[in-house]
């Protein structure tokens, strides 16, 4: 099984810093889901390498990778397309491209138009199994598109969809830190 992770970037999480408790959190809820799914038998783990989820999400299938049979493929949407990172983002970044298993370019240009994005949601989808997707549509961003694109496959096929909601993460957070 080949498993599409994306979801908030970590601004929009209110998150401008790695040390704020918040990624914690994020990441141990991510760790949980990665390891569930390694153990129903994901083997890929795709990210585009943005900023928060994405991100998160790849530190914890690097670290999971002495435990688990699991690969990490970062497909980079088009050259220069993280650019605007800060420094510390492109460190975490650069690490994460140095121990995936695979990386590359969807679009092995720079950005054209508000098309590509159409057409990267589309590859994304149509060379996964599984979509894990931090969304909730309360909090609505660019992620609708992809969501969007998702049903629509899901309807039509075997695509998974795996939704996660702020109230998913509340009540993670209830059971892991609470009690």
């Amino acid at each position: 099984m080949r498993v599409l992770i994306t979801g908030y970037r970590h601004y929009e999480l209110g998150i401008f810093k790695d040390s704020q408790p918040e990624v914690k959190v994020l990441r141990d809820f991510l760790r949980a889901r990665i390891i569930n799914l390694a153990e129903e038998g994901a083997e890929w783990f795709i990210i585009q390498g943005y900023t928060g989820i994405e991100m998160y999400a790849a530190n914890e299938i690097i670290d999971l990778k002495a435990d688990y049979d699991i690969k990490l493929g970062v497909l980079k949407p088009f050259h220069k397309f993280d650019d605007r990172y800060n420094e510390s983002d492109k460190i975490n970044l650069n690490n994460i491209l140095e121990h995936a298993d695979f990386h590359q370019f969807i679009f092995e240009r720079e950005y054209g138009d508000p098309g590509m994005f159409k057409a990267i949601n589309q590859f994304l989808t149509a060379h996964t199994d599984y979509g894990l997707i931090v969304y909730d549509s309360e909090t609505e961003t660019n992620l609708k598109y992809i969501y969007s694109v998702m049903l629509e496959l899901s309807e039509k096929s075997h695509y998974n969809i795996e939704r996660i909601q702020f109230d998913d993460i509340n009540d993670f957070i209830n059971d892991r830190y609470d009690s």
